[in-house]
């Protein structure tokens, strides 16, 4: 809204003076004035006040009034805090117990819970999920306001807590746990354990030999399962292409008790239909969220690649540019907008549409990986090289990024340094069927035999378990298979530390 007519914008200096009805010259000077005699009044009472009482009664006051602020400030904070809670989703982390390796090794409680919540923050960061990402509070401030003594005693702030909840109405889920270690055939496990409150509800409980790094890994993966399943359903989709897993969580978040959940599963669950070939099944799926929210702008992204699978270019072209409309300040809508302009052959206006979606999010996973595929697509293999350099550089963290660039890397034939990054690729997911996959031909392609024909060996074992291979990677395992030359010796797929 204007603060001013629209005319008065385009004055000129030789304009004659605004009307004074905007500037109201009366007003100008006596507000000043007023709060300059407040504050000369106020300045001779506080004088007067010191000057007339004695020593005791001025302790007497100071002692008062430091109760009052030592009291009134952890109780201001504590309304923060729970009202923070509230507004985000109403899950709160208490600092977990660890044992004292641990602490010996620099985790102490509080640096452990943040390690945790760091991971959580890690995931929310690559997924590319519509829905608003989890973020859990902690309780670390209350507790420590809580201990301060005061002349009046220790304040009862958690008391406090479970007040303000009663009157709004609302309780808030605070997730508590330890941490363990113990012995197993000469390895040390640590084991972390959650529960939640109300309710005493088990909600964690996962183990590792691999250390605290590796278990902060799989906490936080399996932490989101049960408060957002949703989240950790489009992670598993789309940065480890476990399409089981994410359908199992869509199923959880469809089954109720998670609010407003429940159109983007169903939204995910279109892309997963897509996935398997099972375009009606995607389209009723997308149909489905949209009759849940109108105004659900995702629904216009998966409705546009349904109608690429039905063949309807010019509609998926439609409904695409209609979620830029919608939603201008996403990055998913112009990467939405870009698959679908590089599929029907518009490659240069697809490039333009990537770089839209990185200068919105320049962390955008999607955004790098599309970026070049679009230019590689148009014939500019050098840009779309520089474009996946871009993003291992400033997404280190990702996996897909990562293996992406190992592999353009190998079609430059830079094997040895294409090996690196395959091998981040694989040590993030290390039974990521893609990654395994990518790794053994980079072995194989530089003489480690031993480490190719290990690989090559999980990847033939996990066939011959029954296990369906995606349509881009079964040919190239076949071709692994055939080289694999232990028997069964490796037939323990590594654990995949985000589990």
């Amino acid at each position: 809204m204007r603060a001013f007519p629209s005319n008065l914008d385009q004055a000129m200096p030789s304009d004659p003076p605004l009307n004074h009805e905007f500037f109201p010259a009366e007003d100008a000077s006596p507000a000043p004035n007023a709060k300059r005699r407040l504050h000369t009044r106020t300045k001779e009472y506080l004088k007067v006040q010191i000057r007339n009482r004695t020593a005791a009664e001025l302790a007497l006051f100071a002692k008062g009034l430091a109760v009052a602020l030592v009291t009134i400030v952890p109780t201001i904070l504590t309304v923060i805090v729970i009202s923070k809670a509230m507004v985000e989703n109403g899950i709160v982390m208490t600092a977990l117990r660890v044992p004292q390796s641990f602490e010996a090794a620099g985790y102490t409680s509080d640096t452990a819970t943040q390690r945790l919540l760091d991971e959580i923050a890690a995931l929310n960061r690559k997924s590319n999920a519509a829905k608003p990402k989890t973020v859990l509070g902690d309780t670390q401030l209350i507790d420590a306001l809580s201990s301060i003594e005061t002349p009046a005693g220790n304040l009862d702030l958690k008391s406090f807590q479970s007040l303000i909840q009663r009157v709004l109405g609302k309780t808030i889920i605070q997730i508590s746990g330890e941490i363990t270690t113990r012995k197993e055939d000469g390895k040390e496990l640590t084991r972390l354990r959650l529960r939640q409150t109300p309710g005493r509800e088990s909600l964690i409980d996962v183990e590792t030999a691999q250390g605290a790094e590796d278990l902060f890994k799989k906490a936080a993966l399996n932490l989101l399962e049960h408060i957002d399943p949703e989240i950790a359903a489009g992670i598993y989709f789309r940065e480890y292409g476990d399409e089981e897993s994410a359908m199992r969580l869509t199923a959880v978040a469809l089954a109720g008790g998670h609010p407003d959940a429940e159109k983007y599963a169903l939204n995910l669950r279109a892309y997963i239909y897509l996935g398997r070939g099972q375009i009606d099944q995607a389209m009723a799926a997308s149909d489905s969220a949209r009759a849940m929210d109108p105004d659900f702008v995702a629904v216009d992204y998966a409705k546009a690649f349904v109608l690429l699978a039905q063949k309807r270019p010019e509609e998926a072209l439609e409904s695409a540019k209609r979620g830029v409309d919608r939603a201008p300040d996403s990055d998913n809508s112009y990467n939405s907008l870009g698959i679908v302009l590089n599929a029907i052959g518009r490659k240069d206006e697809a490039i333009e549409a990537h770089k839209m979606a990185l200068r919105k999010n320049n962390r955008s996973i999607v955004g790098y990986r599309r970026l070049a595929i679009s230019l590689r697509d148009a014939g500019r293999s050098k840009e779309a090289s520089e474009a996946l350099l871009t993003g291992v550089a400033m997404v280190p963290s990702s996996a897909m990024l990562q293996s992406d660039y190992g592999e353009d890397l190998q079609r430059q034939g830079r094997n040895y340094e294409a090996l690196g990054s395959l091998r981040k690729a694989y040590e993030m997911q290390p039974d990521n069927i893609r990654f395994q996959v990518g790794l053994a031909e980079a072995e194989f392609g530089q003489g480690h035999a031993a480490d190719g024909s290990r690989l090559s060996t999980i990847i033939k074992n996990r066939v011959s378990n029954g296990e369906k291979l995606p349509a881009n990677i079964k040919q190239r395992a076949d071709k692994l298979i055939s080289r694999a030359t232990a028997p069964d010796s490796e037939a323990v797929t590594p654990p995949n530390p985000a589990r």
